[in-house]
This record gives structure tokens, sequence and C-alpha cells, in this order.
């Protein structure tokens, strides 16, 4: 298991996006909002789309998630430093991956994540999805950007759960009724020694400038064998205070605490 990594910084948000096609009421614009819920959706069963982030920007992650496909379905993910059409994948060219086949695509958690060996520029992001099983393709939010790996993980004995936001009502006749509704991923993660370097670095930039209200990814396991499944884009829930700490790192600096708590956004 390798150390948890944090992105703060989604280079896609000024992006432009255009698609091949796309549905009058969901149109390529939804890749950009912070809500994987409000998805593009094209006109067939194997459409593209291409961002334009206007200059070729360092990073290593990108991932896609809201996708609402089934388990035939396939994707493929281009960056490009020279080509609008993203076709090139001067950079990168995955090409064309099935569910399950590679740790990035799980379509049971509408994601697909790729991470490179070493952080690249690139200026556009081509993603190329296939469902012969559908008449149209979904993707909800774009993120792609520099993540950063703690220098010492979290402890043993934190949490991920599944919250399901159904309501059950208990009736006289002993009946129990349900309304159905959606269920998200909660992280509650301690690391207990962060370096003085990320404590003003990383963690400070999480909360002076993320804070409660944008989006970050959390991966938990970047060498896991599903990466769609240990990744979580979502907002921290709760701002928790920097543990000052006794213990000292190998450079001599001080360590610190810090309790993260993702709840993943839908």
């Amino acid at each position: 298991m390798a150390n948890a990594c944090l992105m703060i910084d989604n280079l896609a948000e000024g992006a432009l996006v255009t698609a091949s096609s796309q549905a009058l009421t969901m149109p390529a614009s939804k890749l950009l909002t912070p809500h994987p819920s409000q998805r593009w959706r094209s006109l067939t069963s194997a459409d593209w789309f291409v961002s334009d982030k206007g200059a070729a920007v360092p990073g290593d992650t990108v991932m896609i998630c809201g996708l609402t496909c089934s388990e035939d379905a396939q994707v493929r993910l281009r960056l490009s430093s020279i080509d609008a059409s993203g076709i090139a994948g001067d950079i990168l060219d995955t090409g064309m991956i099935a569910n399950g086949v590679t740790p990035s695509f799980d379509v049971a958690y509408g994601a697909f994540v790729w991470l490179l060996s070493a952080p690249a520029a690139w200026r556009y992001t081509r993603f190329d999805i296939s469902d012969p099983d559908a008449s149209y393709v979904e993707a909800g939010c774009l993120t792609e950007g520099l993540s950063e790996s703690f220098a010492y993980n979290f402890t043993g004995g934190d949490t991920v759960q599944h919250v399901d936001r159904s309501r059950i009502s208990a009736t006289s006749s002993g009946m129990t009724l349900v309304w159905d509704d959606n269920t998200f991923r909660r992280l509650s993660l301690s690391f207990n020694a962060v370096t003085s370097a990320q404590r003003y670095g990383l963690v400070e930039r999480l909360d002076r400038v993320k804070g409660r209200k944008r989006n970050v990814l959390m991966i938990t396991d970047p060498a896991s064998d599903n990466l769609a499944r240990d990744s979580i884009y979502g907002l921290v829930t709760d701002q928790t205070p920097v543990a000052f700490s006794n213990a000292f790192a190998v450079d001599g600096k001080p360590l610190f605490g810090k309790q993260l708590r993702i709840d993943e956004r839908i």
C-alpha cells in the first residue's frame, strides 16, 4: 500500500470543453460543474470530449467521475501538448481500456482514474467513451492536476463508509416504509506525522484555499488494484485543527497532526 495522496487544485476548472455531440440539456460544459451527477450526455454510444486549458500546465493525475456505463464500456484517455483535437496523444495515450481490466476503470464506481509515473505538461485532455449496451454515454466531473503524497500515511483504524441517505420509517402496523435516496462514501483519516513542509504547504493550502466549499481528490492508495474504488472526489466536511506534536522528523523539524474528513460529492 502506497501513502495516500491529495490533489487540491483542479486545473480543468477554467478549461474550455467541446464534445463530438451533446444532448440539449446536458452539454459538455456540465463536465466542469462540481457535481458528478450533473452530466454531459452524448447522442450516440461512442463519443468523445476534449478540454483545453489554454496552455500546457504540469500535472500527474486525471479523473473522470459520474460515468454511467455498462460493464461492456471502454474508455480511452489521451493527453496532448500540441494537438487541439487531442488525437495525437503525445504526452499519453492509454488506448481503449475495458472495464475492470486495469486499476483505472470501474463502472461500479462510475470513475476512471489515471496516475502518470511522473509529472508532465499538457494542454489538451481527450476522453473517448464507448458503451455498446447504451444509446449514449454520460460523464460527470473532469479533474486533473498535480497530486502530492503524504510523507507519512494515515493511521490504522481509520475508516471509509457508505452513507445511505434513504429515509426509513416504521408504521403503527409494523411495516417499514423506505424512500430510496442516493449513497455516497465518507472518509475519516488521521495523519499523525505531518512534516513541517507539508503542514505549511499542502495542509495549509487545503484549509486556507479550499476550506469546506471546494472539491478535492483523495486517493487513499495510489498503488491500488482499483483506483476508481480508492479515489474519492468531494468536500472536506469538517475543518479540523492542526495538532502540534512533541515528535520530530528525521530532519529535526517538528511533526504535526491533521484529521481529514471527506464526503464524496454526488
